[in-house]
This record gives structure tokens, sequence and C-alpha cells, in this order.
């Protein structure tokens, strides 16, 4: 049902309620109070009342909005007032809109706008928001209307502006509801209502309760739809809106017929016709007749629907209201099919018919001459913005010709300065030259002997630091292994202490007499010392492979390039990183995965070498993930909230003829302002003494001697990804 909804489009805009006449009243009061003042047109208090009282009376007397609009617009523009220009040209937009003059109304939106964005106006410029999806909303242009309702709603937001917040998110529901998009109209409906109860606005209440009913009736939920009309009901009496109550009792009388109970159907649709004739609503008459009609029709009760038809069509035909011409003509014909009058019955199904072809065909006028003023205003647009762009670069190529000859002349000017001060300098020096010339080969002798002696300082420097980052590596390798070894021999410690004590157990049973002896318990125990020794063996021999494992990578490391597993060689490094992390700090915990290609081919590498750079990249992933896991620890204890948990992941794939081993992690990622200094030699951004700089700038040169790249990708409070690219040889 499409009655009167754009009242409740407005509700935030217009603000119709009981007390509309009190408070256009109280304006006109104020205003000849202001005026007792001698210079009151240039009061700002002044200029705002009559924007408001202009503002009020939009909807009643749109004539007098579009004087006031242009006092308030002159007056503004006397004193520079630039809010006032922005509500006087709101209201004076509005007035044009009303009159259907939508592609004009959006033009003095438009200027609205650019005052507010020049004068930092956000309240202003959410309210030319909020008008100019009005226009396109009459205009048909449902999308442009949503995406004003959405600048709207986003800027009263900001500003905390909880009744432009429920009108923006209540128009956004409008659109919906128009569109056909029930579901959708409906969320924005009910957090419109949600909005106007938290702070007890009851014109909202009433408005937005009345839509969510609407809505339901729309999607049979007629059950809930009463629930919501009926709220809304019980805030209209108070209010008074009679108005308001019109069409609530409209759509109660649709909920009740569509639910079957035709008693209450019938009293809603009556009252809204007494409702009617109190506040004069000639539409409102006939769609309470409509429903009335309907009723009896539905009940059975022909002569009852024939006399409610007939007052609907007499009332139409005389306002000349072809809707409801329509639709009453449509009626009758169902009702004199049902009483057996044929003639009759196709008589008014002709006119219905002609009734809807002419509305279908107004229709398409309207959307046609939209379209046509819609391609004017976009052609007009387009032409002043080619003008503006023309003139931009005439000014751009005027200014750039002058710069160059500005450019020109200080450069000869410096140029002529430079040379004559090259040829002062000239002649001074060859006068001091020769009494200078002992003292700087002397000179020159001394610096070369400090440069050679700093040189070597340097070096012992780099070779200490080189040491201490392979030391810092070797440590943290040399604890991953420590606790591969460990769990093992743990095994193996314990399986023989319990082995021990089992060997005890038989010892003394077998002290026993031959009738007291337990030959069972013996057996069982000597099977338990069995699997245990079993045990021992399985650990020792996965100690023993550990242990091959780095002699093999020792013996890899002497420089000779070997095919090698790099699944395999990442997974062992990521959990001896892990292992050698844990083992100095035993609060730091990661969720660390991998994601290999099984079928990566071998690669020829120095696999000592290469598992150094996979052992420096893990364990910046890891310390990234804990420096993070530390502040967020801090950020969160200080909030009582949980949130931030620390993830790496080591990638291999094949790509275009090469390997690529990725490790990413969560941490906080690196600036970019020194994204291109972290493989530069001695850079590092860790404390001073837990980094020697050395780790990335070593790592991008074992990667470059294998002919591979390695590259980073990082973006700042997200994490990092360092990328191993190596060529693939094939054996």
């Amino acid at each position: 049902m499409k009655i009167n909804i754009i009242l409740f489009f407005l509700i935030m805009t217009v603000n119709v309620g009981m007390a509309q006449t009190k408070e256009t009243d109280s304006l006109k009061l104020l205003i000849t109070d202001l005026k007792k003042n001698p210079s009151f047109e240039k009061d700002t208090t002044y200029i705002k009342t009559l924007s408001e009282l202009g503002f009020r009376l939009l909807y009643v007397n749109p004539d007098s909005t579009s004087l006031l609009a242009d006092q308030t617009i002159a007056l503004s523009r006397e004193i520079n007032y630039s809010k006032g220009m922005v509500d006087g040209l709101k209201n004076r937009g509005a007035v044009i809109n009303i009159q259907g003059n939508y592609m004009q109304a959006l033009e003095v939106f438009e200027e609205a706008f650019q005052l507010t964005e020049k004068n930092s106006y956000p309240k202003g410029a959410a309210e030319v928001f909020q008008n100019k999806g009005m226009v396109y909303f009459n205009l048909g242009k449902y999308p442009e209307a949503l995406d004003n309702f959405y600048a709207a709603l986003k800027i009263r937001e900001e500003i905390a502006d909880s009744k432009g917040i429920a009108s923006s998110t209540n128009g956004i529901g409008t659109i919906y509801y128009m569109q056909g998009k029930y579901s959708e109209a409906l969320e924005f409906y009910l957090l419109a209502l949600t909005i106007a109860e938290k702070f007890n606005f009851k014109t909202g209440i009433e408005a937005f309760a009345a839509n969510i009913g609407e809505v339901m009736i729309q999607l049979n939920r007629n059950e809930e739809a009463l629930e919501y009309l009926l709220k809304s009901e019980e805030v209209t009496a108070l209010t008074g809106n009679k108005e308001t109550m019109s069409f609530i009792q409209l759509l109660l009388g649709t909920a009740y017929l569509q639910q079957g109970n035709y008693e209450e159907s019938i009293k809603s649709f009556k009252l809204c016709n007494q409702l009617a004739e109190e506040i004069k609503s000639q539409e409102y008459l006939g769609r309470s007749y409509l429903g009335l009609a309907r009723v009896h029709l539905a009940e059975g009760n022909t002569e009852s629907a024939l006399m409610y038809g007939q007052q609907l069509v007499n009332l139409a035909t005389q306002v000349k209201y072809n809707e409801l011409l329509r639709d009453g003509n449509e009626l009758l014909s169902k009702i004199h099919e049902t009483r057996g009058r044929d003639k009759l019955s196709l008589f008014h199904f002709k006119l219905f018919k002609q009734y809807a072809d002419s509305i279908n065909n107004q229709e398409t006028e309207r959307q046609a001459a939209n379209l046509a003023a819609a391609y004017e205003y976009e052609k007009r647009e387009l032409i002043l913005k080619a003008e503006r762009d023309q003139k931009e670069l005439e000014f751009q190529e005027k200014t750039n010709r002058q710069r160059w000859i500005i450019f020109s002349i200080i450069a000869a000017l410096i140029s002529t300065v430079i040379i004559a001060l090259v040829i002062y300098r000239s002649r001074q020096k060859e006068k001091s030259t020769n009494q200078l010339l002992h003292f700087k080969n002397e000179e020159i002798l001394l610096q070369k002997h400090g440069l050679e002696e700093a040189l070597a300082n340097l070096k012992s420097t780099q070779a200490q630091l080189i040491q201490s980052e392979k030391m810092a590596s070797l440590g943290e390798l040399t604890a991953g292994i420590a606790h591969e070894i460990q769990n093992p021999l743990n095994f193996v410690n314990n399986f023989s202490e319990v082995s021990s004590e089992m060997i005890g157990e038989i010892e003394e049973e077998r002290s026993k007499s031959q009738e007291a002896r337990d030959e069972t318990l013996v057996g069982e125990i000597l099977g338990d010392i069995k699997q245990n020794l079993e045990k021992i063996t399985h650990h020792g021999k996965r100690a023993d492979a550990i242990v091959k494992g780095m002699l093999e990578h020792s013996r890899a490391g002497k420089g000779e390039k070997a095919p090698t597993d790099i699944n395999a060689l990442a997974d062992e490094y990521l959990r001896l990183s892990y292992h050698g992390l844990r083992a100095k700090d035993k609060s730091f915990t990661a969720d660390f995965k991998t994601d290999f290609d099984p079928k990566l081919p071998k690669v020829n590498v120095v696999a000592s070498d290469m598992g150094r750079v996979l052992l420096n990249l893990i364990n910046n992933a890891f310390y990234a993930c804990a420096e993070r896991s530390r502040s967020a620890v801090n950020e969160e204890s200080k909030k009582g909230e949980e949130g931030y948990s620390p993830k790496v992941l080591v990638r291999s794939r094949q790509e275009n003829g090469k390997v690529l081993i990725s490790v990413q992690d969560n941490g906080n990622g690196i600036p970019q302002k020194i994204l291109d200094k972290i493989f530069q030699p001695f850079f590092t951004t860790k404390p001073t003494g837990q980094g020697t700089g050395l780790g990335l700038s070593l790592s991008y040169d074992i990667v470059k001697a294998h002919g591979g790249e390695l590259k980073v990708e990082t973006k700042e409070g997200e994490g990092s990804v360092f990328q191993i690219l190596l060529p693939i040889t094939h054996f």
C-alpha cells in the first residue's frame, strides 16, 4: 500500500505533529519581538528564526516559505552569514522540489552544499544531502537517492545528531520499500524506531512503527503488523496527529482484512472514514470506502460492498483521482460479477482498464520527462565542466610561461654570480697556492694515515659484528636443537627409570617361595619391560636422526651446493626457531603453520647457508609477533579484552619456473619510511644489544649468491611477508 508514504518519509525533515501550529505561532511572535531591535536585520537570531519559520510553512504554505527563503538569503549575504545562506538556499530548493522543478532544485542544493564545504558546516551539509535524496526520490532515481541518504547518515553519525540519524535511516528504508526490497526496508525501519525510542521522539515513533506495520503487511506477517500498528496508534493518540491516525487505521483495516477479522477491519476503516471527514482529506475518505467495500465483498455482503464501491467511484470522479477510479472500477467489476450482472461487470472492467492504461501512460511520460530533464542537467554539467577545465588549462599554461621566464632570469643571475665568485676565488687561491702547498701535502699524508687506521678498525668491527650475528644465530639454533633432542632423551630416561623399577619388582617376586611366587605377574612385568625397551630404542633413533640431520647440514656447510628438499629444510628450521625462542621466553606462544607444495622439486643450494636465511627470516617473524603480542596484552589489559593471536605461516610454491618460499607473520609490520633500509648492513629496528643489523643483509647476499631474489611485502599494523625466489636447476 503506497498511501501518503511521503508523509512518513519526511517525518524528520518536516517534523509533522500536533504542535506544528503552536510552533509556527511562536516563531511569528518571536520575529515580531526581534523587529523591535534597531538593527534586527543584522541579528543572526532574527535570520535563523526567519529560516525556521519558512521551514515550518514548507508544506502548509510553500509560497510563504519561498518569500522567507529569499529574505534569509539576502540578509545573510549582507552580513556574510554563511549558515544563514545555506539554510535559505535549502528552503528555496525544497519549495522548487515541491513544485516539480527537480533539476533546478538540484542546482540550488548544489550551491548550498558548496557553501557548507567552504565554511565547514556539517549539519547543513547533511540536510542538503537529505533534501537531494528527496529530489532523486521524486525523480524515481532510487540509487542516487540512496547515495544521498547514506551521505547524510554518515555526517549525522559523526556529529551525533540523533534525530537526523533517525531521519536518514528511515529515508533509506523508504527507498528500499519503494523498490520492493521489503526485508531491507524492514531492517532500516526497525533501526529508525530503536533510535526514536531512545530519546522518546513520539512523532518519529508513531511514523516508524506505522512504516514497519506496512512492510509487515506486504510480507503477510499480519500478527506482527498489528503489533506495530497498535503501538503506533497508541502513540498517535497522545500526539493527536489525525492525518497519521487516518493512515494507521487504513493499515489496521488492511491487516485485519488479510487476517480474516472482518469485524475489526470494518471498525478501522470506519474510523479512518470519520477522521478523513474531520481533516477534509478526499484521499483518505476514498481509501476508507475502498477498504469497506473490500471487507463486505470478502464476507459476502455484496449489497454493502456495492454501496461503498459506488461512493468511492463518485468521490474519485469528483476529485479526478485516477488511481482511486482505477481501483474503484476494478472492485465494482468484481462485485457485479459476483451478483451475476455480467454487462455491468464488463462495463466497469473496461473503465478499470482505461484508467489503468492512463496511469501507466502518465507514469511513462513522467519517467520520460525525468530522463529528459536529467539528460539536460547532465549535458549542462558537462559543458560547464569543459569550460572550467579549458579556463584552468589556459591559466595553467599562462602561469607556466611566467614561471619559466622568471626561472630563466633567476638562473641567468645566479650563473653570473657563480661565475664571478669562481673567478674571484680562483685568483685568491692562485695567490696562496704556493704558500699552502707544503702544508697541504703534510695534511694529506696525515689524513691518509688516519683513514688507513679507521679502515682497519672498521674491518675489525665488521668482523666482530658478523661473528656476533653468527653466534646469535648459532645460539638460537642450538636452543632449538637442544629442545628437539631433549624430547626423545626425556622418553629414554623415563622408560629406563620405569624399567629399572620393574626389574626390582621381578627380583622381589622371584625371592619368594615357589608356592607364593606369581609367575603371571612376572610375565606381565617382563612384557612391559620389553615394550619400554622398544620405546627407548624408538626415541634413541629419533635423537640419532636429529644429530645425523645436523651433521648433514654441517657437512653441507662447506660451501658445496647440493640438491636440497626445501620443504624439509624450512619445516626443520621453523621448529628449531620456535623452540629456540621458547627457550629464551617461556611466556611466548604462537600458532605456526606450513603450507608446502608436495610436488616442489629439489633446489641446488648450500643447505647450511639457505638454512641460515630461513632461520633468520623465521626468527624475525616470531620476534615481530612477540613484540605485537606484548603491546596487545598491555592494551587489552586496560580494556579487559582479548583479541590478538600471534601467527606465522611458512609456504612454498612453484611459480614461473622458480621456487617461492614465503615467511608470513601478523606482527606490527614494517613502517614505510624505513622499508628501503632493512637490507642495508648494520641497520636494525631492535633495541640496542638485541640485534646487529646484519641478519637481513647477510640473508640478502646469500640469496643473491644463489641467483635468487629476496623481497618483502608489508602493511603497517597487520604484518609482513618475506619471499625467497630461487631458480630451479634440472639435474
